[in-house]
């Protein structure tokens, strides 16, 4: 985490910095950023980077921290104004979670690299354990809709909410191959608005939860 000095930096010298390191973690991955292009970009010296942050590793962990506290709190401020129906909040959770990947781009591609990294030694195998805690989210609302009998209790729940992490996982993929963009396209251009309509974001979604719903939702006798 960051050192005091960091935070005693006035607003405009910090937030700076923050952009220029986000941008730097979200265009490449952990071993390619480099920190002499930030303090570059950023008009610091390397060693007024090492008075702000221990290492490289404590600087893209605060980054990472920042960008899944920031895109769950906007999950979770839309999540509270929804029916409590189960499949209703899955699709406002991953249409609130698209929309946040597609407007934050930055902050989307840095969590996705953080989730594709191999094992490193500074990072330990920190891919697969982001993955593990997206999974743990999704199994706290797949528990509480089996105990409600909302949902098949004769699935396995970690399977269930490893299934549909994943699954959400790559539901961007699809997205940006439909519609022909990337993620290094809306950050270079410095874009942070629905790259498509959001009505066929909706529509995507509404398929997907159907699929879910046709194998997962208890059937009336």
């Amino acid at each position: 985490m960051p050192k005091e000095t960091f935070f005693n930096l006035n607003d405009e010298k910090r937030n700076k910095i923050f952009k220029v390191a986000l941008k730097e973690f979200a265009v490449n991955d952990y071993n390619s950023a480099s920190i002499n292009h930030i303090v570059k970009v950023a008009g610091i010296s390397k060693g007024s980077m090492y008075q702000y942050f221990d290492n490289k590793k404590d600087l893209y962990l605060y980054l990472l921290d920042q960008a899944g506290e920031k895109k769950l709190n906007f999950i979770s401020e839309n999540i509270s104004k929804t029916k409590k129906d189960f499949f209703v909040m899955l699709k406002t959770m991953h249409l609130e979670g698209a929309r946040f990947d597609l407007t934050h781009p930055k902050y989307s591609k840095l969590i996705l690299n953080a989730m594709n990294e191999s094992l490193i030694d500074e990072l330990g195998n920190i891919g697969v354990e982001l993955k593990k805690r997206s999974d743990q989210y999704f199994e706290d609302y797949i528990i509480e809709a089996q105990k409600n009998g909302k949902l098949r209790s004769d699935i396995d729940s970690q399977f269930l909410s490893f299934l549909v992490s994943r699954i959400s996982m790559s539901l961007l993929d699809y997205v940006t191959e439909q519609y022909d963009f990337s993620y290094r396209e809306l950050i270079e251009n410095n874009i942070n608005k629905m790259p498509i309509p959001d009505q066929e974001l909706e529509d995507i979604l509404d398929e997907f939860i159907a699929v879910l719903k046709e194998g997962l939702e208890i059937r009336q006798k």
